[in-house]
């Protein structure tokens, strides 16, 4: 089976580097805009072919995915289309699903039913091929967001080719996720960039910087991200981000005042509340890589 991939990034390249290794897919053709990006996917082992353009990428493929910032998706869907085999299957590892879904549908066009979301929860903060990692979904999730229009064989074998490569299926409608993810996603990346850059405005900044400790380590990591990649996503899922972070403010809002009323019971029953919940949560959550 001919993998097409679109996108060398930290994603794209990991989970073809997955499939290909577990036997999901025999070959890999990878295409980027950036050259060097698909010609170092060949160098590391992840792919068979670095592709100049889409038609060639795209050729004789049974199966593709596009691993591109989400608001490319549809654009690189309706160039491909015309590429894409009668059975060809084609999947995105976008992190918002409504926007996503729409465009794809009409870019597709009658070939939206060999398509399949499915949405990988995992990564890591620095972005590009040289990161790649063929263990990166071991123990990850996966959603799945099928929707009508979408054939039962596509759905089947992306989910099947996602469990493949060890991370576990979950399925939610396409709102249901975007919600998710704009609070336990999207805005914890939203507040490691403010915290960052409301340092980075201080005069102080690079003295802080040099002391910051483990906290700081930890909080801001994500800040490390793909840039344009983030901003995308937050303008795909803004109405879900802001809703997230109406809550959050009002938060952070009621913690100012209890600190400015010295009401130290208030804080109290909010970190023990929110300490017993992180605490609950902690075997679940993915293990840290180095």
């Amino acid at each position: 089976m001919r993998f097409a991939l679109i996108g060398t990034g930290l994603i794209g390249a990991s989970a073809a580097w997955a499939m290909k290794r577990c036997g999901v897919v025999d070959s890999v053709a990878a295409y980027d805009l950036v050259p060097e990006s698909s010609r170092r996917a060949v160098e590391l082992g992840i792919a068979d072919a670095a592709c100049t353009d889409l038609k060639e990428c795209l050729t004789g493929a049974d199966c593709v995915m596009v691993a591109v910032p989400v608001l490319a998706i549809e654009k690189v869907m309706q160039q491909a289309a015309p590429f894409l085999g009668e059975k060809t299957l084609i999947t995105d590892v976008g992190s918002v699903r409504t926007v996503v879904i729409e465009g794809a549908r009409r870019a597709l066009g009658d070939k939206f039913a060999n398509y399949a979301a499915v949405h990988p929860i995992a990564g890591g903060e620095m972005p590009g091929v040289e990161y790649a990692d063929p263990e990166l979904f071991c123990g990850a999730k996966a959603v799945s967001t099928p929707v009508a229009g979408m054939s039962d064989r596509a759905v089947g074998f992306w989910e099947d080719a996602w469990k493949a490569i060890g991370a576990e299926i979950l399925k939610m409608t396409p709102e249901e996720h975007d919600a998710v993810f704009a609070s336990v996603s999207h805005l914890p990346h939203l507040l490691s960039y403010a915290m960052v850059d409301s340092i980075l405005g201080d005069g102080q900044a690079e003295r802080k910087l040099s002391l910051a400790g483990a906290g700081f380590r930890d909080f801001t990591r994500i800040a490390a991200s793909s840039p344009e990649m983030w901003v995308d996503i937050f303008k795909a899922n803004k109405a879900a981000v802001l809703q997230a972070l109406d809550a959050f403010e009002a938060d952070v809002a009621m913690m100012r005042k209890a600190i400015e009323a010295d009401d130290i019971e208030a804080l109290r029953s909010v970190f023990a509340r929110a300490a017993a919940a992180r605490r609950r949560i902690a075997p679940r959550l993915p293990k840290k890589r180095d």
